[in-house]
């Protein structure tokens, strides 16, 4: 196996390429030859044009294409170009398929097609699938893909992008054209071994969140709100034009099956719903998501070394676009490392597509890396002919740049788009600059830095509500909602303090429920806690404003009446009570109170205060209950 790796925008160059002695006769020598092209330019015409130079060559080979969102050569980021992708195979057998789902089921269509491709194929080693991802129910069409399938062989792939939102995708196989389909690639025999990696390295940033209405790919409600409302509040995201490029390093985050999956909102409708390439399910727990550029990069050497022990002679990666949004100029510290072990080439994707066991799923956020070897894994050749497209002379993978990733506010703020790569620095054409489209996924910092600042400033938001709710559950008393006995001596203290101070009078009134004990026994105590809830609610609207209502323990509370004398809190004491006798509780029970008056006295500590106050209550029950008494 030999991968050569070109990036052309004119014709010429491949050509030119294509006619080296050393092309001709690696052609010769392979049992087969399968090429991608992945392109900027979603034109069949250009497509065509590209597979026609490489039929003179290569008349036999397997040709697919996919338009893109970014194109990988060599493992570095290219833009508004065409890279292809050859591998020369010495002992295994390619065969492609193309399925169109327009108007379709796509689950029906894709069992069929799986099943199609096993009767034909024998001994499949691996299945590359390209799909329409944003045309079609792609994850819909993997799950009838999944159930067709008899094998456990790794499928692996990606959903084809476009640069602009108007264009369509685009996807080929040796001459046929599908902007809503799937190309399938399969590699047979026991001469291949194919080991394929994914990671995501996004983590939570919203508190967790319930998908409580879902309709097919969209996604009506969250905790009962408009999905879309939801993301406009944390993220200040508007339902425009720019809605997919706003949203897009912000993905749900869905745990199934002790795995994160990252889910992608693609569209709004009627200011309501959101539209997700990859399947979400109604129930579901879930939260946003934002990348996390250090533990992407981890990962991306995790995977290295990995690849590295299996010493592959083609690597495929197939990565999606918001990792490029995200990581911007830096995003080659994740994907140039590959170089280093084999050819690589590959591109920015709108979905990947990934099998874990016998399920083949559609992935959003994550990268999936491809590695490929025949027999005992010989060492790659020279990448390309010198002279006519210089080979890459990979540098070796600096970890001193990940200091500045462990910074992300200053990575944000600092980095700046990669821009078009000279041909004297890597050996590829260097991408043309008239016409080229416009690249919507280069300098987006600032708005990511904006989108950020808002989820902060709402997050702070529910956390102050969230610490006043605490705050006031801290404060009151579960029951009945007045002040707690803690919050109660709280303001006592308070009270008292403002009295020696300005020399100002207070007092306090103690009273107990008369026979509540009874009310509980004979009624039960359900009907004692109303009987409290209804108690409280009548001395709530009979105190002061400035008073202060505690419950003190069981059926005793307190009540703290600053600016009032000896005569005034008893003439207070005395209305309560009578009103407590004269209202009919739960059930018409007719309920009474007995109350203990006490009146600050300078210099006093607020235990003897409370306890002058608890002797008059004492007293008052001894006199018979349903008065008052003052101390």
């Amino acid at each position: 196996m030999i991968s050569k790796i070109l990036s052309i925008n004119q014709i010429e160059t491949l050509k030119k390429w294509l006619q080296t002695e050393e092309i001709k006769n690696q052609t010769k020598r392979s049992l087969s030859v399968f090429v991608q092209i992945f392109s900027a330019r979603g034109d069949p015409q250009w497509l065509t044009e590209i597979e026609a130079a490489i039929r003179v060559t290569a008349p036999l080979a397997v040709i697919v294409g996919s338009s893109t969102m970014g194109e990988i050569g060599e493992g570095r980021l290219l833009t508004n170009t065409s890279v292809i992708s050859f591998v020369f195979f010495e002992k295994t057998p390619v065969q492609g398929f193309l399925v169109d789902t327009e108007n379709q089921d796509e689950a029906v269509v894709g069992k069929s097609f799986s099943e199609e491709i096993e009767s034909k194929c024998q001994k499949i080693a691996g299945v590359l699938l390209l799909a329409t991802s944003s045309s079609m129910d792609a994850s819909n069409f993997l799950k009838g893909f999944s159930a067709g399938r008899r094998g456990t062989y790794p499928v692996f792939g990606a959903g084809a992008g476009v640069y602009e939102g108007e264009q369509k995708p685009i996807i080929s196989l040796n001459h046929q054209f599908s902007s809503s389909g799937v190309v399938a690639v399969v590699f047979m025999g026991d001469d291949i071994d194919i080991v394929v990696h994914t990671y995501l390295g996004w983590e939570p940033l919203s508190k967790e969140l319930t998908l409580t209405e879902t309709d097919g790919l969209w996604l009506k409600k969250i905790d009962d709100q408009p999905a879309f409302e939801v993301y406009h509040r944390y993220l200040n995201i508007q339902d425009d034009e720019d809605f997919f490029l706003n949203v897009l390093e912000f993905p749900l985050l869905v745990e199934r099956n002790g795995i994160v999956y990252a889910k992608t909102p693609i569209e709004v409708k009627d200011h309501c719903a959101i539209k997700f390439i990859a399947d979400i399910k109604q129930g579901e727990s879930a939260r946003i998501g934002y990348g996390n550029p250090a533990m992407i990069i981890k990962n991306a050497r995790d995977i290295q070394d990995r690849v590295q022990a299996f010493n592959p002679e083609g690597i495929f990666i197939y990565s999606c676009t918001c990792r490029r949004f995200l990581l911007q100029n830096e995003v080659e510290l994740e994907t140039k490392a590959f170089q280093t072990i084999a050819p690589t080439a590959g591109f920015y994707t709108h979905g990947e597509i990934y099998s874990h066991e016998e399920t083949v799923m559609l992935l959003n956020a994550t990268m999936v890396a491809v590695s490929m070897k025949e027999g005992a894994g010989k060492l790659p050749e020279a990448v390309l002919e010198k002279g006519l497209a210089e080979p890459i002379t990979a540098k070796p993978f600096n970890r001193r740049d990940n200091r500045m990733l462990s910074r992300l506010v200053n990575f944000f703020s600092g980095v700046t788009a990669a821009g078009a790569r000279k041909a004297s620095e890597n050996g590829l054409e260097k991408p043309i600059t008239e016409p080229t489209m416009v690249d919507p996924f280069n300098r987006q910092n600032n708005r990511i830095i904006s989108q950020l600042v808002n989820f902060i400033k709402v997050v702070t938001a529910e956390l102050e509500l969230a610490n006043q709710e605490a705050r006031r559950l801290a404060e009151r008393d579960y029951l009945t909602q007045v002040y707690n006995r803690l919050k109660g001596h709280e303001f006592l203290q308070s009270e008292m303090v403002r009295c020696n101070r300005y020399g100002l009078e207070c007092a306090i009134i103690m009273l107990d429920v008369d026979f509540f004990k009874k009310v509980n026994d004979t009624y039960g105590h359900n009907v004692g806690d109303a009987v409290l809830i209804q108690l409280v609610k009548i001395l709530t609207q009979e105190i002061r404003e400035v008073d202060v209502l505690s419950r003190w323990g069981g059926e005793e509370f307190l009540v703290i009446m600053p600016l009032i004398d000896e005569e005034g809190a008893k003439n207070a004491a005395e209305r309560l009570r009578a009103v407590v006798e004269r209202t009919p509780f739960t059930q018409g029970l007719r309920q009474t109170a007995s109350f203990g008056v006490a009146t600050y006295k300078q210099g006093e500590s607020p235990e003897a205060f409370i306890d002058r106050a608890d002797k008059a209550l004492y007293e008052a029950k001894k006199k018979g209950r349903n008065c008052v008494v003052t101390k």
